[in-house]
């Protein structure tokens, strides 16, 4: 037996059993929300959608409610007139939905006035963030500095980051941080720079890694928005788009669901190459099987015990679970319930599971530390537990018993999705680095590989001084493919995921594993200018990826470095008056070590300085033999520009050991 607690206005779902009206079909949050206004009312129903994932918007001192309904409802004969019963109204639409807003206060009317609809709230969604004139860390790391030396910066590709806020926008454009012809659009009805600043901090990755790329900052909340976002891809030519960000309770995490079709299609169908944060829920993820040894009716998450604590403290509880019974017409019922330390159900989540609506509970509650430390209890109500498998997702806190594996979310999980895993820059180039401990893990849930690969986190930007968690890894490649793209125009979305798979490097596990994908992401080493060196080891040396030689000396830079041991910047390496050419190819002698005063054998020095060099000197300045341009700038020990005695003088001197070589 749960004892509960209700008071406060606290409850984050409505406490005790659920009633449905009449037989209406309103989804489990849809219920939650209705519910929880009824009893608690406007404030305390916003707090809870703001917690789990949902932005309700306020129109003349009213609480709106976006609810969506497939498109073929806004068909029938009698929508609009129910619509205007229930004072709601289209707010958008795409092509497989419609988004209403509807009141609050009028949701009980709009669910009995569709009793033949499926109602829903937007579907839970939360950017796949961590922690949080500036170049990321990433560039260098994944060898994408390469590409830009070689003017390979992403020009002439678009890339979409589609995202839940871009508050700043215009101000970090303006500092220089993202492109001033950078193009935002707004598919929420709330602005493009709103939402918050997540997307910005994302946009910033990609700009860095393609500062060449036209980008597109999108702004999305919801299906009908997310919806328009793929088709504008679509209709604007824009191949390669960024999604740092997790949808949960829509699927099993299965490739299946609405937020994965969309995805699938806009991939499939449209030739989209999506880079997709894999999440950041890698110990704030559980998954199993229904365990209930002692038939208290109360899951076991580990052993024997029911008791899932929480650590962290503050901000909002945020908690969702679900099991794989999406479609089925009769479903097991779960209920959720939060306890706080003495036992005391502070919050629960009890909509009774039926053929309407999925399997899922979720709770939203404000952290207080007298109450805490909280612990959450899966509890069954009803139906058949065999072969039940049950996901909890914890947004702000971690588990106690926390399962990374399969802990991708929507998107990550669909086929469609190039999904990225992160690492930290800073071990990134350790033999063997770790992984994030927050960073999602493969497989699905019907055991598809996942991740692809991963890529850095925790690197520099202006919007998050130190931008952590898979948001950031994602861009990263999202970046990277439209520098592969600028290679070769031609790429399709598939050999953008081939070649990024060929060329990661192995890490982790041997071979592809669930935890690195197909490892750290590495675009290829290129060579822009032909001459053996890769423009990464150009940086390096600081030469001309695009000139073979960089000095101009008539030795390419690959011979200079790997052959000779010259300086490719430097024509005369050993500053002796002769190029390294003149010393290499024409003479033969070494480029490393002076040869002022070596002028015997005459015609052909010997890379030493001894009397045969003073007697050439000799006839040179009598005009015994004419002196060619090379013996006069070895002869010239005093730097008048010819050949005197003064020469002869210094090098007598010289070969005695009195002085060094002028």
């Amino acid at each position: 037996m749960i004892t509960t607690r209700i008071g406060q206005a606290c409850l984050a779902l409505a406490l005790g059993a659920v009633s449905f009206i009449a037989d209406a079909a309103p989804d489990t949050l849809l219920e939650q929300i209705r519910s929880t206004y009824a009893t608690a009312g406007a404030n305390r129903v916003a707090e809870m959608a703001r917690g789990l994932g949902v932005s309700l918007r306020t129109e003349n001192n009213r609480l709106m409610v976006p609810v969506i309904v497939d498109r073929e409802a806004s068909r029938t004969r009698l929508f609009s007139s129910r619509l205007a019963l229930a004072g709601a109204r289209v707010d958008a639409s795409s092509r497989s939905w419609v988004r209403l807003l509807v009141p609050a206060s009028s949701l009980d009317k709009l669910i009995s006035l569709f009793p033949d609809q499926r109602l829903r709230a937007p579907i839970p969604v939360f950017p796949a963030f961590g922690e949080g004139t500036i170049v990321s860390q990433s560039v260098s790391l994944t060898a994408a500095d390469g590409y830009q030396a070689g003017n390979l910066d992403g020009s002439g590709t678009r890339i979409a980051i589609i995202d839940l806020g871009f508050s700043g926008l215009s101000n970090t454009i303006n500092a220089g941080e993202l492109p001033a012809d950078t193009v935002s659009v707004d598919f929420t009805g709330g602005g493009v720079e709103a939402g918050g600043k997540h997307g910005v901090g994302v946009a910033e990755q990609v700009a860095d890694m393609a500062p060449g790329a036209r980008l597109y900052c999108l702004r999305v909340s919801d299906l009908v928005s997310l919806q328009n976002a793929a088709d504008y891809l679509r209709q604007n030519n824009i191949p390669i788009a960024n999604h740092s960000v997790s949808w949960v309770t829509a699927s099993y995490y299965d490739d299946t669901g609405p937020v994965n079709d969309i995805i699938n299609g806009s991939h499939d169908n449209d030739g989209i190459f999506w880079a997709v944060a894999a999440g950041n829920y890698g110990r704030r993820h559980w998954r199993g099987a229904w365990q209930d040894s002692d038939g208290d009716n109360r899951l076991e998450f580990s052993g024997t015990d029911e008791l899932m604590a929480l650590s962290g403290t503050g901000g909002t509880i945020s908690l969702f679970l679900n099991w794989n019974q999406y479609g089925a017409n009769n479903k097991t019922d779960l209920d959720l319930y939060l306890l706080d330390k003495n036992g005391v159900a502070v919050a629960s989540s009890t909509v009774v599971q039926s053929r309407f609506n999925n399997p899922v509970e979720s709770i939203s509650y404000t952290y207080d530390s007298a109450e805490a430390p909280y612990d959450v209890v899966v509890q069954l109500t009803s139906g058949n537990t065999a072969n039940l498998d049950i996901t909890l997702f914890s947004f702000s806190h971690n588990l106690e018993h926390y399962v990374a594996a399969s802990s991708v979310s929507d998107p990550a999980s669909a086929h469609g999705a190039f999904t990225v895993g992160a690492v930290s820059q800073s071990v990134w180039n350790n033999a063997n680095p770790a992984i994030r401990s927050y960073s999602s893990q493969g497989p699905t849930t019907d055991g598809r590989q996942k991740p692809d690969l991963v890529a850095p986190d925790g690197t520099s930007s202006l919007t998050y001084s130190t931008a952590s968690g898979t948001s950031f890894s994602s861009p990263v490649t999202a970046g990277a493919a439209a520098l592969l793209l600028s290679e070769d125009g031609s790429r399709s979305a598939v050999d953008l995921a081939t070649l990024l798979h060929a060329q990661a490097i192995d890490v982790g596990a041997g071979g592809v594993d669930p935890v690195f994908g197909y490892g750290k992401l590495q675009l290829p080493l290129i060579d822009s200018d032909g001459d053996g060196l890769n423009n990464v080891e150009e940086i390096q040396l600081g030469t001309d990826a695009l000139q073979s030689d960089s000095d101009g000396d008539g030795l390419d830079d690959f011979a200079e470095v790997r052959t000779w041991g010259t300086d490719p910047l430097n024509a005369d390496s050993d500053g002796d008056g002769l190029s390294d050419y003149e010393e290499v190819v024409t003479l033969g002698t070494d480029p490393l070590a002076s040869n002022r005063g070596d002028l015997a054998p005459h015609g052909a020095p010997d890379d030493t300085i001894d009397l045969g060099d003073y007697l050439v000197l000799t006839r040179l300045v009598s005009g015994a033999i004419p002196a060619t341009a090379t013996e006069t700038t070895l002869g010239d020990l005093n730097n008048n520009g010819g050949l005197d005695a003064g020469d002869m003088v210094l090098l007598l001197r010289v070969i005695q050991g009195e002085i060094p070589m002028p």
